[in-house]
């Protein structure tokens, strides 16, 4: 069983081919500033191609469902509805913040992945490996830091563009209670999106790929001002 796991959550994004007999079979991160929408399938290309493999060789989609950038969101969505419909296979859903959490499993402190949701908050949740695996301990939503950290009263590790652009208050509000991982591991991975997509596929959660939508988690500009 391979997916194809695509991530348009944030700039950085990213694409990746995996496998559960064949493990990570491509990995290619998008950490370019031009929009998705101008590159993706070009990218999609050339990974296939790079791995000697068509769509013909995927079983399912893997697609990271927000939180994160409303037009790179939106992006991710329709490429990968096109390129189920185009071939008549299933999509899975993973939310971008547990996929992000997933690759810090050796740790027993609380994972916090924060993207930068703008106007002064954070798009975050919290996380903890367990023996059942990742659990979620605070839904996901978008907050301000300052609320975010009140609510946090132990050792977490905070990583995602959110981490890096509020780094200094988060250590003046928590001091020695939070970390922060080497830059490397600061941004999410496409193959932490495909793992986790591979799980949920094993466990048959699929989504209707007609009624998915994005998880913004907040309205957009535009709705606001038709909500007046």
């Amino acid at each position: 069983m391979i997916t194809l796991a695509i991530d348009t959550t944030t700039h950085f994004g990213g694409i990746c081919l995996f496998g559960k007999e064949r493990g990570l079979i491509g990995e290619l991160r998008l950490g370019v500033k031009r929009p998705h929408s101008e590159h993706l399938m070009n990218d999609v290309d050339f990974l296939l191609r790079s791995a000697g493999m068509d769509l013909a060789g995927i079983d399912f989609y893997t697609i990271a469902i927000g939180p994160g950038s409303f037009t790179g969101l939106r992006v991710g969505l329709s490429t990968v509805k096109g390129l189920s419909f185009a071939t008549g296979r299933p999509v899975v859903a993973v939310s971008a913040l547990e996929a992000f959490a997933s690759l810090f499993p050796f740790t027993g402190m609380l994972i916090c992945p924060l993207f930068d949701a703008r106007k002064k908050e954070v798009y975050a949740g919290l996380f903890r490996w367990t023996e059942d695996g990742l659990e979620r301990v605070l839904p996901e939503a978008a907050f301000d830091v300052k609320a975010l950290c009140a609510s946090i009263g132990e050792e977490t590790i905070f990583a995602g563009t959110g981490a890096v652009l509020y780094r200094d208050k988060i250590k003046r509000l928590l001091g020695k209670k939070a970390s922060f991982p080497p830059e490397h591991l600061m941004h999410p991975l496409p193959s932490g999106l495909s793992v986790v997509g591979l799980r949920k596929a094993e466990r048959g959660e699929f989504s209707d790929p007609v009624r998915l939508t994005p998880v913004y988690l907040r309205r957009s500009e535009a709705e606001l001002k038709r909500g007046g």
